[in-house]
């Protein structure tokens, strides 16, 4: 079997972006791009605005991710230089696909070149990666918890115990890590002694992340026009279904398969062409202008480096 799970992850990713132009073809055929055209100049200045401010809000926590992990791995380095790797492994990574494999790379020639020994850059790596996870179980278990219906597809056709059930289990392991942290404060993973965080730290990361999910869910909710029964939490549930899907494709950006995601989650509350200008604007602000910025800075980092 394993010949089969090495090739698992690219076979998923091409299954699910098969299904996304499958979906787009039969769902959205009638869909104009002037249609899209007139979304995107109805989209106000002010919309504009609160998407660009919440862009800075979202990568502002990200940073924090990269600050307390270093305290973590007990290597803590400066606030500056944390920032700094957060933004370019972020960027990188969600541009990239893999972001797993992508991020873990640019923290590894950054956090290097800082002195960090290869262990700590691998609990900083795990600690980053962890966090962001907990942030989607505790807010994505709260909004299937409430609104299980809103969930693209699935909400429609599994019983809504069945995803309150789940929705139940999610933040149940986000409690189970904080309790762990704080009773145990080590486990033994693949053969090796792990040393959990403290519980407040495990606290924290929880917050942030939970935080940092919603403000980048922000950035997209605010380029939408109001729509009945369309609030901020039942949102929320689509997004955090959409960018999930998106991270399984392993595709860069999870590009396709979040945006049909999004499509058929919206499709109830808006017309399609709003939903694509949304999205464009969405990609601009959280993917491709940071992706300029993050590729010249690690570019000119390696080059100061060399020399």
């Amino acid at each position: 079997m394993k010949p089969w799970l090495r090739h698992l992850p690219a076979v998923l990713g091409v299954a699910l972006l098969a299904g996304a132009i499958w979906v787009v073809q039969n769902e959205f055929r009638n869909l104009k791009l002037a249609d899209i055209k007139a979304a995107l100049a109805a989209i106000p200045a002010s919309r504009l605005w609160a998407a660009l401010g919440w862009t800075f809000v979202a990568y502002g926590l990200l940073t924090i991710y990269d600050r307390l992990g270093t305290i973590y791995a007990g290597r803590a380095v400066s606030y500056g230089r944390a920032a700094f790797a957060s933004f370019c492994a972020y960027t990188l990574a969600h541009n990239l696909g893999f972001a797993a494999v992508s991020g873990a790379a640019v923290r590894y020639r950054l956090y290097a070149h800082w002195g960090l020994t290869p262990l700590q850059i691998g609990k900083v790596v795990a600690f980053c990666s962890l966090t962001f996870l907990l942030g989607g179980l505790v807010l994505g278990g709260a909004v299937l918890l409430v609104e299980p219906q809103v969930l693209p597809v699935f909400g429609s056709i599994v019983p809504a115990w069945v995803l309150q059930s789940i929705a139940a289990s999610l933040i149940a392991i986000a409690v189970a890590y904080i309790v762990l942290s704080g009773v145990i404060g080590r486990v033994r993973l693949f053969g090796h002694d792990v040393d959990l965080p403290s519980w407040r730290m495990a606290i924290a990361q929880t917050v942030l992340a939970t935080v940092d999910v919603a403000a980048t869910g922000a950035i997209f909710f605010v380029l939408l026009p109001a729509a009945p029964g369309l609030t901020f939490f039942a949102f929320l549930g689509i997004y955090i279904a959409a960018y999930t899907a998106g991270l399984a494709a392993n595709l860069p950006g999870g590009i396709g398969v979040f945006d049909t995601a999004m499509l058929l989650g919206l499709a109830p509350f808006l017309e399609p062409p709003v939903i694509v200008g949304a999205i464009v604007v969405f990609r601009l602000y959280y993917y491709i202008v940071p992706l300029f910025l993050a590729g010249g800075l690690f570019a000119g980092n390696g080059a100061a480096a060399r020399r």
